[in-house]
C-alpha cells in the first residue's frame, strides 16, 4: 500500500473516514472554506487531523480502553461523504465513545504515553506497552469510582518525553502545570489506575490535558463565547495533585 498524506475526520457520533489531502485545495484567508464532511444535523466533527496511510491510529475510549488500526484501514471517502461508523472497523464495547485519537509512526516514536481522567488521575506508561494486536482492544487505564460515587472516564491522552510539561485545566477554570519527570510522575504498568494529577473543589472535574512548551501560548475559551490567549510562562510549574491556579474568570 502506497504511503499517502491523508486527512482523518471523525465525528462525535462515531463516523470515520480518510480523505486525500489533495481534495482540500489551497484557499485564501477569510473565505467560507469548503465542506469537510457530510453530517447529520445532530452530529459534529470531534477529530480532524493530517496523517499518512502508514501511521497507526490509537483510539482511546471514555471507558479506559485503547484500540488500534492502520490509517489505510479507514474508509477512503471524499470531502462530501460521511464515511462509515467506527463500529465497522473496531470492536467497541457497549457505551464506549472515542475520547482521544493519536497517530504514531511506530511504538518507538516517543518514550511515554500519558493518560488523564475526569477525576483528575494521570498515568505515565511506556508507549511500547500498548503495542498489542488484539482486535478487541486492551486496557489503557483502570478507572476507579469517583468520590461522589459516579464512574470516572478517560478524557485525554498525550505523547510525551520525561522533560515535557503538562497543563491540566478543569471545567471551573482551575489549572495546574507540572513536569513529567520520572521523579514527579513515575512510569506505571498499562493496567493501573494512575496517581492524582489535580485536586478539585466540589462540582469540578478535569476538562483537558495538554503538553505545553516554553514560548508558546495557552488559548482558553468558555461556553459563553469568551476567549483569550495567555503566554504559557504565566502558568508556573507546580507539584502535581494540588488545586492549581485560576486559568480564566468564569462569568
Amino acid at each position: 500500500i502506497a504511503e499517502e498524506d491523508i486527512v482523518v475526520t471523525i465525528s462525535r457520533s462515531g463516523y470515520v473516514k480518510r480523505t486525500k489531502t489533495d481534495d482540500y485545495r489551497s484557499q485564501k484567508r477569510g473565505g467560507k472554506g469548503v465542506r469537510g464532511t457530510k453530517l447529520r444535523e445532530d452530529d459534529i466533527v470531534d477529530h480532524f487531523f493530517v496523517s499518512t496511510t502508514h501511521h497507526w491510529l490509537l483510539f482511546f475510549t471514555n471507558k479506559g480502553r485503547v484500540y488500534r488500526a492502520k490509517a489505510y484501514e479507514l474508509p477512503d471517502a471524499g470531502r462530501d461523504a460521511r464515511g462509515q461508523h467506527v463500529a465497522n472497523l473496531l470492536a467497541f464495547q457497549p457505551d464506549e465513545k472515542i475520547a482521544q485519537i493519536l497517530a504514531i509512526r511506530d511504538y518507538e516514536a516517543v518514550p511515554y504515553l500519558i493518560l488523564a481522567t475526569k477525576g483528575g488521575l494521570v498515568k505515565k506508561t511506556a508507549l511500547k506497552d500498548y503495542d498489542s494486536p488484539r482486535s478487541g482492544g486492551v486496557i489503557a487505564i483502570n478507572l476507579r469510582e469517583m468520590p461522589d460515587g459516579g464512574d470516572d472516564e478517560l478524557i485525554g491522552a498525550e505523547l510525551v518525553s520525561a522533560e515535557d510539561d503538562l497543563l491540566l485545566i478543569s471545567k471551573k477554570a482551575q489549572s495546574i502545570r507540572f513536569t513529567a519527570t520520572d521523579d514527579a510522575l513515575r512510569p506505571m504498568g498499562r493496567a493501573t489506575s494512575g496517581v492524582k494529577g489535580m485536586s478539585f473543589r466540589e462540582g469540578d472535574e478535569l476538562l483537558s490535558m495538554n503538553v505545553v512548551r516554553p514560548g508558546t501560548f495557552v488559548f482558553t475559551a468558555t461556553d459563553g463565547g469568551y476567549a483569550k490567549r495567555t503566554p504559557v510562562d504565566e502558568y508556573r510549574v507546580q507539584g502535581r495533585g494540588g488545586l492549581g491556579i485560576k486559568a480564566a474568570k468564569i462569568v
